[in-house]
């Protein structure tokens, strides 16, 4: 077999500019291997590429996919001695290009997975596993004792949060869209469960739960601006994301009034920046989720003619866990 069947789009826009479409397996290059796809992470920075509202440039036609797990099938020259043909591994591919059957990858970003970590988890381990350890370890601080707010909690990422700040002592309140999501929550640990988007739900969790110290915040808009109001004075928010795509709009002297801090995540910008306190919060992961002490919900599969309907259920938040693409 000499082709295979990949996803790209060729213009910004909707699920609907999301194309199958069959082309030439590549070819290994110095220091890289060829994957045989098993498993492929969808994200939602996918879906900020497919909208043009990324915060790097999107060149066109673009292949999604920054992570998958599968099996090395070719290695080109340069290869390290600890990776061979057969291995299994997940490979992070900075530059996009997951949604395919096969994929090339450098072998400086694929790592070897132990086989108590199945290759549905393994796609959790990149984007969602060590931005959540990586937040624990490094932007967050000590939170043993404290009371968190972790909005998304029910998502990909917001499942290990919660799971990492009950490991870290926390007492954890999981923010999420739906009243359905809360017996997720529930069996991943969580002490309380809130809707952010019921009317009041800020009033009513200060009343019957009390007021953070910290806040892991995803949303943006208004549940940006109540989870701001909502913390302790001298707490802390921690931004990850803005799905909803509308920023908040908390006046800086707010901040002032109440001591509070705010610090963003972007992990880009750390592999960039701080690559090795990122190395090792992914080693931690990987350490966790093999020993399962942390679990990886993984129960919403789609196939590769199913991709555009798993950008949709994404967007509208109707999902819980990873999110995994089956070629």
């Amino acid at each position: 077999m000499t082709t295979m069947k990949q996803i790209k789009f060729s213009e910004f826009g909707g699920s609907e500019v999301l194309k199958l479409e069959e082309v030439e397996i590549p070819m290994a290059g110095n220091a890289e291997v060829i994957i045989k796809t098993a498993a492929i992470g969808i994200n939602f920075s996918d879906i900020l590429r497919r909208r043009n509202t990324y915060f790097m440039p999107t060149p066109l036609p673009y292949v999604p996919g920054a992570e998958i797990a599968g099996t090395i099938v070719s290695c080109g020259d340069g290869m390290p001695p600890h990776l061979q043909v057969g291995m299994r591994v997940l490979a992070i591919l900075p530059s996009g290009g997951g949604y395919a059957q096969y994929v090339k990858a450098h072998s400086q970003y694929c790592i070897p997975l132990p086989e108590s970590i199945s290759n549905e988890s393994a796609t959790a381990l990149f984007v969602q596993g060590s931005s959540a350890q990586y937040m624990i370890d490094q932007v967050a601080g000590n939170i043993e004792g404290k009371l968190v707010l972790i909005n998304g909690a029910a998502g990909g990422l917001g499942s290990i949060l919660l799971q990492l700040a009950k490991l870290n002592g926390a007492k954890v309140i999981a923010g999420c869209g739906s009243d359905t999501k809360f017996s997720h929550n529930q069996k991943l640990g969580a002490d309380y469960s809130i809707n952010y988007t019921k009317d009041n739900w800020r009033e009513i969790m200060e009343h019957e739960i009390g007021k953070p110290d910290v806040v892991f915040e995803m949303v943006g808009n208004e549940v940006y601006n109540e989870s701001v109001k909502s913390l302790n004075d001298g707490g802390l928010i921690i931004i990850y994301g803005c799905a909803s795509g509308i920023q908040g709009s908390i006046h800086p002297e707010y901040f002032v009034d109440h001591s509070l801090t705010q610090k963003g995540f972007n992990l880009a910008h750390t592999l960039n920046k701080d690559f090795q306190n990122w190395y090792n919060a992914q080693g931690d992961i990987i350490g966790l989720i093999a020993q399962q002490k942390v679990l990886i919900q993984h129960n919403f599969k789609y196939s590769f003619s199913e991709v555009a309907l798993a950008h949709r259920m994404l967007e509208e938040r109707r999902t819980e866990g990873k999110i995994v693409l089956i070629p």
